[in-house]
């Protein structure tokens, strides 16, 4: 990619007080939250590499030529990744803070800690809405109405950085029962998933989904082979690689559902009414639960889908 960044003069683009993102010695750098990274890309494949002082390098695929990255920046620019994704550059700072030690990534995967930002934004801005004006005359939108985005399960499962599984906690809308009300509580999630603000990223018709009720030991089986073919599958398999065993998979089940497993309800559905599912199609596999724990009076939505 042809540009006019000046390699050679020493900058800083952005800083705060966990990030700083510049240029030195002729190379771009990241120093986050402590931790430097030198940052480089491949003149003839879409990679970033990021590697540490140690000189362990990830290469992030189908990423961001770095001298790019901080000549938009210095402009007070946004930049926009092969997904779609706009970055300010705070942002473009956490996707390499997250990549850092994958090894092999997809720049999907590495955006996932942007996902749950936005999450949050979205609740924040929920929570306002609540304060200005009456809820009940606000008109039916679920990805803010029933979801709950704060919860100490995400502060867990953010912690898994090669997870490849989305999970949308959603409360009980109390609008049908048995398996209308597993059907809304996936609709409310698919509202957000598939959507990055108000710009839909995946094709979808919930109306086309169908779902059976599963056992609970069914839900939680191991899976035959080592791909996203089950849950515990789903989990301990990404196609990328990860160091994930089957005490880390009971450790987040056991903060997903704090009262345990007796009294959930689950439901597995079809996985061919949406293209999120595509990817998943064409190897490693695609799942879609919606589990409801009857303590809580939630439901946990669980779909993944992932391709090499």
């Amino acid at each position: 990619m042809e540009h006019s960044w000046n390699i050679h003069k020493t900058i800083v683009v952005y800083q705060d007080e966990q990030y700083t993102l510049g240029q030195e010695n002729e190379l771009p750098y990241l120093i986050a939250n402590g931790m430097k990274y030198t940052l480089t890309c491949h003149p003839f494949e879409p990679c970033l590499y990021i590697t540490d002082e140690d000189n362990f390098t990830t290469a992030v695929h189908n990423a961001f030529d770095p001298f790019y990255v901080l000549e938009a920046f210095s402009k007070g620019e946004n930049i926009t990744s092969i997904t779609g994704r706009k970055y300010k550059a705070k942002d473009f700072c956490k996707m390499v803070d997250n990549a850092a030690y994958m090894g092999d990534v997809q720049i999907d995967i590495a955006e996932k800690v942007l996902s749950r930002q936005d999450k949050k934004k979205i609740s924040e801005k929920s929570e306002q809405k609540e304060k200005t004006y009456n809820r009940d005359a606000v008109p039916f939108t679920p990805d803010t109405d029933y979801i709950i985005y704060e919860d100490p399960f995400y502060d867990v499962i953010d912690e898994y950085t090669f997870n490849l599984v989305d999970f949308y906690l959603v409360q009980n809308a109390h609008t049908s029962t048995g398996k209308g009300a597993h059907w809304y509580a996936l609709l409310c999630a698919c509202r957000d998933l598939f959507f990055d603000d108000d710009e839909q990223i995946w094709g979808y018709d919930c109306g086309d989904a169908d779902g059976k009720q599963i056992t609970v030991d069914e839900f939680f089986s191991a899976p035959k082979e080592k791909c996203g073919e089950n849950y515990r599958g789903a989990f301990l398999y990404p196609p990328h690689g990860g160091w994930l065993t089957n005490k880390d998979f009971d450790y987040i089940n056991e903060v997903l559902f704090p009262n345990g497993t007796e009294e959930l309800e689950v439901y597995k559905w079809s996985t061919d009414w949406s293209e999120y599912f595509d990817d998943g199609h064409e190897w490693w596999g695609s799942i879609c639960y919606t589990v409801y724990d009857k303590t809580l009076d939630r439901f946990v939505v669980i779909m993944a889908s992932a391709t090499d």
